[in-house]
């Protein structure tokens, strides 16, 4: 009986221990979940109060860098009571035209449990401008301003700070950094040291500096919104040459042996460049790693003559792409290929067709909204995303003066900014307006300055006016 007894107390007493433990454990896992459940709710808090703290800065951005200047203050805390704080680090570049904002959300904070996240606002700030205006310089390297009909050509007088004026003996290729600077390059000329020129114009207070390099000058220049500089292509050694600090020019690359790039693009940390002698090739430099490199381009439709290149990147994409135009090799018809990194390429996509035939491509830009490329017998195509490109139909182009009735000019260069968009044909003189970013074009003939057809190298769009920045509509790119 006693022996009974005691078995039922040692099992009543394992019992007791199995719920205890089980017990434990479940209070434990309870806790834990809700402990994960808190660090969650926290880490997004987090998130919010990063971003909060960035919208904030942006929100006052003129008023914080106005008590920045002059100060090396760079970091700032905002207190939200009884939710966090965030905790926020300034990086200014290029005149504060370009402001990264680091921003690091703080929850629980002095209580042993910290939760934290951040995230990065990257700015950029546009100059404030007055209407559109298009420059041209033609072969004696006289430079004009035209108005936005592409009509009423007036010479402009570049002069330095001393009153000299600034003439580019030879000029070959411009380039305009969508803000205040506007640079024209030159080539060789065989006039005795008049050899190689760059022209620095400043449009906000319309004075110019003359850089002379003492090699044989330029023959292609482009500029990189994603570095922020201009790069040009050594007419003597083949380098890739940049403008450091805008006052003078720095050699950085040597492409391949062979391969004699005409035009460049860059972004991505890649720079490629395209040469009309060699088919279906592309050079390229990625950045970290070691020296030049070819690629051929294999595939149906992407093989033939590579005539124009660009680089463009929409505000609210991480990466843009590359775009490169031109023809097939036995034939006439366009080519357009793309790539992100510079030598993975892919095949673009003509969407529609156009009444008549199709003719090769000669030229592409990126507006800041749209690719645009242009080519012989008035072809002109579109493209949002570099992929998906659409043809405009040349029987819809609006005839202005010195325009055949039933012809078109072959057209191979082409600028624009936004919806505005030019082309000019170096070989007959014809002009190309779109004002509302190539839904409909007017097409001019040849114009005169005085008795006298101007006869332009290249032109470019751009803004002209004050230069100074408009804080009220920064582009943004937000990361983690």
């Amino acid at each position: 009986m006693n022996n009974q007894k005691g078995n039922i107390l040692i099992s009543l007493l394992l019992i007791i221990i199995v719920l205890s433990i089980l017990s434990i454990g479940v209070y434990k896992l309870s806790y834990s979940a809700g402990r994960q459940a808190q660090f969650s709710r926290d880490n997004s808090q987090a998130y919010y109060l990063a971003k909060a703290g960035a919208e904030l800065m942006i929100e006052n951005i003129e008023g914080i860098i106005e008590k920045m200047e002059g100060s090396n203050e760079k970091d700032f805390e905002i207190e939200f009571p009884n939710e966090g704080k965030a905790v926020i680090t300034l990086d200014c570049e290029y005149d504060n035209r370009k402001i990264t904002i680091n921003s690091t959300g703080v929850v629980n904070g002095s209580k042993g449990f910290e939760s934290r996240n951040s995230i990065q606002a990257k700015l950029r700030f546009d100059s404030i401008y007055g209407e559109v205006s298009i420059f041209g310089v033609d072969v004696s390297g006289v430079i004009y301003m035209f108005n936005e009909n592409f009509e009423n050509p007036k010479k402009i007088d570049i002069k330095d700070s001393g009153g000299n004026e600034i003439r580019i003996s030879d000029p070959r290729s411009f380039a305009w950094d969508r803000d205040d600077t506007l640079v024209l390059v030159g080539g060789e000329s065989g006039k005795g040291n008049n050899k190689d020129e760059t022209l620095i114009y400043k449009l906000s207070n319309n004075e110019g500096i003359s850089i002379k390099t003492g090699g044989n000058g330029f023959r292609y220049l482009t500029y990189s919104e994603d570095n922020n500089k201009f790069y040009a292509i050594s007419t003597n050694n083949d380098k890739i040459n940049y403008l450091d600090d805008y006052i003078k020019w720095k050699d950085i690359h040597k492409p391949t042996v062979g391969f004699k790039i005409e035009k460049l693009a860059q972004g991505n940390n890649a720079i490629v460049g395209i040469s009309r002698n060699k088919d279906s090739k592309v050079a390229y430099f990625i950045d970290g790693t070691e020296g030049w490199k070819n690629k051929t381009i294999n595939g149906f439709e992407m093989e033939g003559v590579y005539s124009g290149i660009a680089y463009g990147k929409k505000e609210d994409e991480n990466r843009g792409r590359f775009v490169i135009v031109g023809n097939e090799k036995h034939n006439t018809y366009p080519i357009f290929i793309f790539s992100e990194n510079g030598y993975d390429w892919q095949k673009g996509m003509q969407k529609n067709t156009m009444s008549g035939i199709n003719y090769e491509l000669k030229d592409v830009i990126w507006t800041g909204k749209i690719f645009v490329a242009i080519g012989n017998s008035g072809t002109i195509y579109r493209s949002v995303n570099g992929k998906d490109w659409y043809v405009f139909d040349r029987q819809n182009i609006i005839k202005g003066e010195g325009a055949s009735a039933t012809h078109w000019f072959n057209y191979s260069k082409v600028s624009g900014y936004g919806d505005y968009i030019v082309a000019y044909s170096n070989t007959q003189g014809g002009r190309l307006v779109s004002t509302d970013g190539g839904v409909t074009w007017i097409e001019k003939g040849p114009m005169k300055y005085g008795d006298n057809e101007i006869n332009l190298i290249d032109l470019i769009v751009i803004n002209k006016g004050r230069g100074e920045r408009d804080f009220t509509n920064p582009t943004i790119h937000w990361s983690k």
